[in-house]
């Protein structure tokens, strides 16, 4: 089933340019702007591939159609709570899904709705588009003390390397890419999605 993640809230980054400053022991100026762009893209790299929003946002999750199995599992942790489901009905209009007719929890900070035991999935259009949008929020907090250490840490580590690696190649006896270089800020926005 084809699905797609739309983040509807402004990243926040984890990290501020003078937590890396102070990180980086840098202590002039004339890098900040680039140092702004270097945090944020480091935020995004880690939420990426921890598949975690740092700072709580809100998301919107559209699938093709209901899952047959009854439960829709949320693809941003750590989960916080379901705004509204909403469908394209078999007439094609626009329906709001009651939230009496389902349950939505986290497990393990990956957020889940289910149907509630009476209830059943209504028919959706089902001519290919995107007919199912759950609008969402996850994250671990509005401010970065509520990230765990490590993620902030992780942040700092790959703002650093961005600073110190400002190429993808490093030219020497034998050319040789740089890790974590331009390979792993693309491969999150590769197919499209992030799954």
């Amino acid at each position: 089933m084809r699905t797609n993640l739309n983040d509807t809230g402004a990243v926040t980054t984890a990290i501020s340019v003078a937590d890396f400053k102070v990180f980086g022991r840098i202590f002039h100026t004339q890098d900040d702007t680039a140092l702004a762009d270097m945090v944020l893209a480091a935020t995004q790299v880690i939420e990426n591939e921890t598949r975690r929003a740092l700072i709580t946002r809100s998301f919107t999750y559209s699938l093709e159609a209901f899952p047959t199995d009854g439960e829709i599992v949320l693809p941003r942790s750590p989960f916080i709570s379901v705004s509204s489901i909403t469908y394209t009905d078999a007439a094609g209009a626009t329906q709001t899904l009651s939230a009496s007719a389902y349950n939505a929890f986290s497990v393990n900070g990956i957020g889940r709705v289910i149907l509630k035991g009476s209830q059943s999935w209504p028919s959706t259009l089902g001519e290919g588009a995107l007919d199912v949008s759950v609008a969402f929020t996850a994250g671990y907090g509005a401010a970065a003390a509520n990230i765990p250490r490590a993620l902030v840490h992780a942040c700092l580590l790959q703002c650093a390397h961005m600073y110190d690696n400002r190429v993808s190649v490093a030219m020497g006896s034998s050319p040789a890419e740089v890790p974590m270089t331009v390979r792993r800020l693309i491969v999150q926005y590769q197919d499209g999605g992030y799954w």
